[in-house]
């Protein structure tokens, strides 16, 4: 399980570079969290000796579109009246979408010192009117200045593979494959797809709701001992994703880490 064990980068309630710190040892590889515009303090994360993939940010201040520019920087400050809207809503053009690319391949670009060996991106929601659009536009702008098979997209809500099946199948894009996301939005059908389960290279692990208690519509991120019902379905991924990939408990406590390792080790 350690080469394959990757938790968040946050999972004490403290901050980016006391949770570093404590990560060192633990766990084999860190899921850079950086869901805001901003390039990471990387003395923050020099303490840290184990491998690195990159969450990039899937939701952007109201004004981003204005003057991303001024996202491209450390420790920028949010104001407290910042309106967050999902990237792929807030463009309206072209010029967006390569705008907001732009800004993840910075972030990137930003972090090579800790060599990231993926990157993982939110989908955008299939029943917008420009999504297959918008999504080949990103793929064809990123594919200028990094490989395509570094970028892992999930599936979240609204946003199965299947929506984007010829996009997917036809470019080089790896995927991440949310559990939680497929429980929780009726898309566990995904695992009939071999085509999209064999260039999964990332799973995120989490329970949308809490055991006996299914809550369809919310993704609480919860501990794996609410699965136990699922342990099929679970073990049923394993078996139909590659050997070698990335597991990511991705759960924002330590705590609750710790409490579901035996499940996940039962798992494999």
């Amino acid at each position: 399980m350690k080469n394959n064990f990757a938790c968040p980068s946050y999972v004490i309630p403290k901050s980016t570079k006391d949770n570093i710190n404590f990560l060192q040892g633990k766990v084999s590889e860190i899921a850079l969290l950086v869901f805001e515009p901003s390039l990471p303090n990387m003395q923050d994360l020099q303490a840290f000796t184990g491998k690195w993939h990159i969450h990039l940010p899937y939701s952007l201040p109201h004004d981003f579109y204005f003057n991303y520019t001024k996202y491209n920087k450390e420790n920028i400050h949010y104001s407290e009246k910042t309106k967050w809207v999902d990237a792929w809503k807030l463009a309206h053009t072209k010029q967006d979408i390569q705008k907001f690319c732009y800004t993840t391949i910075k972030i990137i670009q930003h972090c090579q010192k800790i060599n990231p060996h993926l990157a993982v991106l939110h989908l955008p929601n299939a029943s917008l009117p420009n999504a297959k659009k918008f999504l080949e536009i990103f793929l064809d702008t990123w594919e200028k200045y990094l490989p395509l098979s570094m970028l892992c997209l999930e599936n979240v809500r609204n946003a199965s593979y299947i929506a984007f099946k010829s996009i997917l199948l036809e470019r080089s894009c790896s995927l991440c494959f949310d559990m939680a996301h497929a429980l929780t939005y009726n898309q566990t059908n995904l695992l009939n797809y071999s085509n999209f389960m064999n260039n999964v290279k990332i799973i995120h692990w989490s329970a949308p709701f809490e055991e006996h208690n299914i809550q369809m519509g919310k993704d609480k991120h919860l501990g794996l001992y609410h699965l136990k019902e699922h342990k099929k379905y679970c073990m049923d991924i394993i078996a139909k994703t590659p050997n070698v990939i990335t597991h990511v408990l991705e759960l924002f406590s330590w705590k609750e880490i710790e409490k579901s390792i035996p499940f996940f080790q039962q798992l494999l």
